[in-house]
């Protein structure tokens, strides 16, 4: 499963959280979801990744299947999941293949899964389904959810996590975890539909693990992370240990599910702050053990994570020229914004 993208000391150890309920309200910059539409999901209901040969991923399904419930758009919600789930669905499990390809005679070559789609498309079955009262939506939200918990939670030492897929990601070495897949709005959804099951703990661990791995001299998560069987974190070695294009979104699901002030979120702050003080454009992505720094800066989407991760706002930008990806994040950082509900620390004891 190739990687999509490529942020980042505890702030309180415990906090006291609620739901997060979706906003009554309309999301910001409707213009940006009409442009979406029009650039990137097809009348199919399939949504199209200009910046990777127009191939479709069960993450972006999810991405618009989110931006749906946030604008209220049924009808195209029922359209990118009828999609979804006549095309990506697994025949072993409720889960979804990752990748579809347009060109070949082999559409969906590889029938593996990618945990940040699945956790995506149950998180916006569950906000649909109660947002527009369809127990059919609700029904297959809980599905995946189990289906999740059952075929994807690995345990390393004192660690319960969410492998990033059923098959090449863990072995008796340990595991590969991505934390841009811990999206926390979501599981904060999930532990609070579920308050009885294993879905709080995975949402804590998930938390925890997002706390924990940092790496180098700037402090930041990486895009992919190795898991030993002991618990201990590392860089993926397999992998370039980059603050990017995957790890951008751990600052904004963190920002999402109102943990916008979590310590974990501090050095990438400093970080992001360091280029606007010079006057200078963030770059793309930072190699945390050499320093080096992409040549092009991040683009408009992943300026405005940084954007909310700063000061609690998005851009207010058009996706314009934007690709997919960006032209997501900036959508998404949006709708972030307009739904975040800041958590904050419990009255001390007296």
């Amino acid at each position: 499963m190739a990687s999509r993208r490529a942020a980042l000391l505890a702030v309180v150890a415990a906090l006291s959280f609620q739901a997060v309920t979706i906003s009554a309200c309309a999301a910001p910059t409707p213009g940006n979801w009409a442009d979406y539409k029009t650039r990137f999901v097809l009348p199919d209901g399939r949504v199209v990744d200009t910046g990777n040969g127009n191939v479709s991923h069960s993450e972006g399904q999810g991405f618009a299947m989110i931006m749906a419930t946030a604008y209220d758009d049924p009808a195209t919600f029922k359209t990118l999941w009828t999609w979804t789930d006549r095309t990506l669905s697994r025949p072993d499990t409720r889960l979804f293949k990752w990748r579809y390809q347009p060109t070949g005679d082999l559409h969906v070559a590889d029938p593996n899964n990618a945990l940040d789609g699945d956790l995506l498309i149950a998180w916006a079955l569950l906000r649909g389904g109660e947002r527009w009262k369809k127990p059919d939506y609700l029904e297959a939200s809980a599905q995946i959810r189990k289906a999740i918990l059952a075929k994807l939670l690995v345990k390393q030492g004192d660690r319960l996590l969410l492998a990033p897929g059923i098959d090449g990601f863990v072995t008796a070495q340990g595991m590969i975890f991505n934390p841009s897949y811990a999206i926390m709005p979501a599981l904060d959804a999930f532990a609070a539909r579920e308050p009885k099951s294993l879905w709080p703990q995975v949402r804590d661990q998930a938390l925890r693990a997002l706390r924990d791995a940092r790496f180098g001299a700037a402090d930041l998560t990486v895009d992919w992370v190795k898991v030993d069987t002991a618990g201990a974190m590392w860089t993926d070695p397999d992998r370039p240990p980059r603050f990017g294009f995957d790890a951008i979104r751990v600052p904004l699901y963190m920002c999402w599910s109102g943990r916008g002030a979590d310590a974990s979120l501090d050095p990438v702050k400093r970080w992001w702050t360091s280029f606007r003080a010079a006057g200078k454009p963030a770059p793309a992505w930072i190699d945390v053990r050499s320093g080096e720094v992409a040549e092009f800066a991040a683009p408009v989407g992943m300026a405005s994570v940084a954007d909310l991760t700063l000061t609690g706002r998005a851009s207010e930008a058009r996706i314009q020229n934007e690709d997919y990806y960006s032209s997501s994040l900036l959508i998404l950082s949006q709708i972030a914004a307009s739904e975040r509900r800041d958590k904050a620390a419990p009255p001390p004891k007296r």
